[in-house]
């Protein structure tokens, strides 16, 4: 249930017997297996005892349901008293789920020491010191891979079969996957159960504008009243999903462990004596890291500039970019914008040869462009953040992420936010909005979703031959299957927001599409963890980390972009208040080039008026924004007092002898409490 593998890249005889012999003296359990592909490479199955794992959960302190209901810390000197919920083998009851022993057996493999350092142990790029230890000196080394292996394929299909829109589902993802992966389905869950409300009323004011052909999101009424509800929406979303991770972090039983302080495998620095440990440790002092920081952002700067290049040749491809535009003097590009003239291959009035096709050429080179810049960027971000020299594995993930996220959202939004803000024109936002959505949609749901369906029948015969297969089988199948990677799960998600939200009046229909997709990414994902890679490393987590805090950051963000396209960008304002502007008509290549045959500018002295709206709008939204994120609690009542009630009989079990009387005062009838508090009455 707990199956971890260990391959050592190595014919080292003696490494092997090392290694063999430190992790048996842990009290873990080891068979040796020839590598899958080079004979004479070692690959141990390793196992955890029951009674070790009753050891380490106690040490963890796992939460566990007693017999009367109460989810308390285990005790394993009571372990008769608390209840059997999980299936192991076959019909046998195990106190301890799939995820628990995975992560014990990994946790223990990670405390096995060094010690002494043996003369045959590799001494290159490791600098391994004693207290180190012996999978992270492995790694250092690059000759050691370690996951854990799959249960049986009925056990792992579970969650597969129960289906992603089920109550159940995510507990059954943190049964078999754990913490870190459960987190990422209830968060997506949660999203697309939020998303309904948005798509109803984008729905209403698309057929709005459909039913009247005279309105648009450039002059409607409507949009703005959808662009306030989709700002107020998204702080509800966030504070929503804070109480909601709360509730199942609470119901799964984890607890935040503050005191850990892990190295990363690849971390180097000076040694000195940890003042924490008292141990021999590595030290790299933060203000070092400061210039590799600043290396760093150069280095990104230039990979944007790049990525701003991109964006222009896209823009004089469809045309968005020409003689009339605001930037021709500086970003206009004759020797390939004339491509998008009338009647020439890319004319974006469709009366060039073979509209229906060659049209959207710009769009699908623009996002094929984007990925394999992503992809460039996504080996150089790897390359500085292990440079940066970053001691955890969370502060060296957190690094990387955000250096990716900024890059990637950057290449999705960066024309976007130039139609919108330099060019002003929604109309050209909105179309080019709905080209990227639509086109990067299909891309997403056909390499992760099509694929995979491909693949499906294929992969349930092989996990129907798991069945029975022994570990060295076992091995093999693992092996050549790729990690399972969440990066890309939660960027194109967190990227989706930001189209639903950053530009919501001019695109209402992208909150009922996402709906639709995000279904459809949710089956696709759990197929991809169930038959498709290997299973991950289970990390007890407490919360999705710094994408909570960049969903904060687009929420905030939609603020200020969807007020200054209601103010500038649109006409919204102007249906409100049209004596603050005045129209003035384009010539008729003009107005084909833009889409429309009038532009709108402030009237003369009325400029300070529209600035006073705005920021008068901008201060009471954000005035509404601080007051719910303020009155709104990130728990819930009932969370709460779970919470209280697990210190209260933590308390009880620490100071009381008998720890079981102990607890029995947490069964106390009601009708007693309730006399006691009728006499308390009396008294006073």
């Amino acid at each position: 249930m707990g199956d971890y593998v260990v391959i050592l890249l190595t014919d080292d005889k003696d490494l092997q017997k090392f290694v063999s012999k430190r992790i048996v003296d842990s009290g873990q359990t080891v068979s040796r297996f020839d590598h899958p592909e080079y004979p004479g490479h070692a690959a141990f199955i390793v196992k955890t005892p029951d009674d070790l794992i009753r050891k380490e959960a106690e040490g963890w302190g796992f939460l566990k349901r007693d017999e009367k209901g109460f989810k308390r810390e285990y005790l394993s000197s009571q372990h008769d008293l608390f209840e059997p919920s999980y299936t192991s083998q076959g019909d046998v009851k195990s106190l301890f789920s799939p995820s628990e022993v995975s992560y014990i057996t990994h946790e223990l493999l990670k405390r096995v020491k060094m010690n002494d350092v043996p003369d045959f142990f590799p001494r290159s790029k490791s600098g391994v010191l004693p207290s180190d230890s012996m999978l992270l000196a492995l790694e250092r080394v690059q000759i050691v891979d370690c996951w854990p292996l799959h249960c049986n394929a009925e056990e792992r299909s579970i969650a597969w079969k129960i289906g992603p829109l089920k109550r159940s589902f995510c507990d059954h993802v943190e049964h078999y996957f754990g913490s870190n992966v459960s987190l990422y389905f209830a968060w997506l869950t949660n999203y697309i159960i939020w998303l309904i409300m948005p798509a109803l009323v984008g729905s209403v004011v698309f057929l709005y504008h459909f039913m009247h052909p005279d309105i648009n999101v450039d002059n409607s009424m409507v949009s703005p009243i959808y662009t306030f509800f989709i700002v107020i929406w998204g702080v509800l979303f966030v504070k929503s999903w804070d109480r909601d991770c709360a509730g199942h972090v609470c119901d799964w039983g984890i607890n935040a462990v503050k005191w850990r302080r892990e190295v990363r495998s690849g971390y180097f620095g000076r040694k000195r004596i940890s003042p924490v440990t008292g141990m021999p440790e590595r030290y790299f002092p933060p203000q070092d890291r400061l210039f590799r920081y600043s290396v760093s952002a150069c280095v990104t700067i230039l990979m944007l500039i790049l990525a701003f290049f991109v964006m222009v040749i896209s823009l004089n491809l469809q045309g968005y970019i020409h003689k009339y535009s605001y930037s021709k003097n500086y970003l206009l590009y004759t020797s390939i914008s004339w491509l998008c003239d009338e009647g020439e291959y890319f004319d974006p009035t469709g009366k060039g040869p073979m509209p229906s096709l060659l049209l959207y050429i710009p769009v699908i080179l623009h996002v094929v462009i984007i990925q394999v810049l992503n992809k460039i960027y996504q080996v150089v971000a790897i390359k500085l953040t292990n440079w940066e020299n970053h001691r955890s594995p969370t502060q060296h993930e957190n690094a990387l992420y955000v250096k990716r996220f900024f890059f990637e959202a950057f290449d999705c939004y960066i024309a976007l936010f130039y139609l919108a803000f330099v060019e002003n024109d929604i109309v050209l936002l909105r179309k080019e909005l709905v080209s990227l959505y639509t086109v990067d949609s299909i891309r997403r749901l056909s390499t992760e979703t099509l694929i995979p369906f491909i693949t499906r029948k294929a992969s349930r015969a092989i996990a129907s031959k798991e069945k029975d297969s022994n570990c060295s089988e076992r091995i093999d199948k693992d092996y050549d299957k790729d990690s399972y990677e969440q990066f890309d799960d939660y960027l194109e998600m967190i990227i989706q927001i930001g189209y639903v939200a950053l530009f919501a009046g001019a695109f209402p229909l992208a909150a009922p599409l996402s709906i639709i997709c995000n279904i459809l990414e949710l089956y696709s994902d759990i197929f991809k963890l169930t038959y498709i890679t290997r299973r991950p490393i289970v990390h007890r987590i407490t919360d999705i980390g710094v994408w909570s805090t960049l969903v904060k950051g687009i929420v905030l963000l939609s603020v200020f972009t969807n007020l200054y396209i209601f103010c500038f960008t649109s006409e919204q304002l102007m249906t409100y208040a049209p004596s603050l502007f005045e129209l003035i008509p384009l010539e008729a290549e003009e107005a084909l080039k833009s889409g429309s045959d009038h532009v709108h500018v402030i009237a003369d002295g009325a400029g300070m008026a529209v600035a006073t709206i705005m920021m008068s709008l901008e201060h009471i939204v954000l005035f509404l924004v601080a007051v719910i994120w303020i009155t709104v609690s990130e728990t819930t009542p009932a969370v709460e007092d779970e919470l209280a009630r697990r210190e209260y009989v933590k308390f009880l079990t620490s100071h009381d002898t008998n720890s079981v009387t102990g607890l029995s005062l947490m069964s106390v009838d009601s009708s007693a409490v309730e006399k006691a508090g009728a006499a308390t009455d009396n008294e006073e």
